[in-house]
Formats: C-alpha cells, structure tokens, sequence
C-alpha cells in the first residue's frame, strides 16, 4: 500500500510498524486527533518516526428504496442499501424540501443497509450519503406521493416481524439443548444401567 503526503514521499506502508508500545498491522488513527489514517514507512516508528497517510477507501455508491407508510402519507421510511460497509464508514441522509435538514444516526438491520424514519411534506429529494476517510459517494432521489413508491408496512410491522425472527431463533435454539440434554441423560442412563449389570454379575 502506497502511503500519501507525510514525510516520505509515497513509501509504502511497513506492516507490521510499532508506534509507541503497540505493534500495527493496519493504518491507524492513534497519535491523530483529525481521524485520519496514516502508516509508518518504516518497522519502528519510534526510531525513524517516518510516516505517511493511508490512502481512502472507495465509499460504495447507496442505492434509496422510500416506503411510504398506508396509515400516514406523510411519514415514510427511507432504506438506504450501501453494499459494504467498513468500520470507517459512516451514513446519512440529506433531506431537501420544505425544510433542509441531515439525519446522521440510521437504524441499520445488517453490515449492508440502514432505515432512516422521515416525517416530510412533499415533494421532497433524498441524498444517502456515504463516507469513507474523505472519500464520499452518494445517490439522492425525489420523492413525492404520486410516485410509485413501494407502500411500506408500518414500523410496528418492521419491529413485529423483527420480534417473530429473533423469537423463532431462540425457539430454535431452546429446542436443539433440550434434545441434547436428554440425548445426554439417556446415554448416561444407559451407562449406569450396564455398570449395575456387572457389578451384579
């Protein structure tokens, strides 16, 4: 990985590199305050204190799916798909309309999307954004009620179906230790039996 700016001109990054007590196999934030990644060009940075910054990941482009809720036209829940996420990563929604505005803390389901949940007076434009160390990409969409947007099922539904899922896993789960338990007993039953047989005999 070829390093950027510091103060080695482009040398790659030296992995493994120790920075103070720590060993890195990875660019690191630690000893910056901006939240930049940066490497040591060199094994020790400690000696050398060579260094350059890591370059930016490319942020995927988010794909936007708008359900809009049957009991309240005005309230819709916007999906943004972001494909990989990273650690680094961060997302938000941009709200353009009667009022301008930025969500910045999305209930995301998997490592893959996020629900954003909108009260909005149309028409109004949706931008997913998403961010990777300065690198940004983003896909924005209007939106308005005559648009054939998907009729979403209401958050109750979401949180009801999401209740039935992990449920049905604990189910699931309960099931396999009770069957493994009297597998358990009934071996250890069958044991003890044999060994009262020939203490017997």
């Amino acid at each position: 990985m070829t390093s950027i700016g510091g103060n080695t001109d482009g040398k790659p990054c030296q992995f493994p590199f120790k920075f103070g007590d720590q060993w890195y196999t990875d660019c690191t934030v630690d000893g910056r305050k901006d939240g930049r990644l940066w490497c040591a060009t060199v094994k020790d940075y400690n000696t050398d204190g060579k260094w350059g910054f890591c370059p930016p990941k490319n942020a995927p482009v988010p794909n936007i799916t708008v359900f809009r809720q049957n009991q309240d036209r005005e309230h819709v829940l916007v999906m943004c798909s972001f494909g990989r996420r990273f650690t680094e990563s961060s997302f938000q929604l941009s709200v353009e309309g009667e009022h301008n505005y930025t969500l910045k803390n999305p209930l995301c389901y998997s490592n893959e999307m996020c629900v954003f949940d909108v009260n909005v007076s149309t028409p109004v434009s949706f931008t997913c954004v998403h961010e990777i160390n300065y690198s940004v990409n983003r896909h924005s969409e209007t939106y308005s009620p005559s648009d054939s947007h998907k009729e979403g099922v209401s958050l109750f539904y979401i949180c009801l179906s999401s209740s039935i899922a992990v449920g049905l896993i604990i189910l699931t789960v309960a099931v396999i230790v009770t069957i493994r338990r009297k597998a358990k007993d009934s071996i250890n039953t069958t044991t003890t039996d044999t060994d009262n047989i020939y203490m017997n005999a």
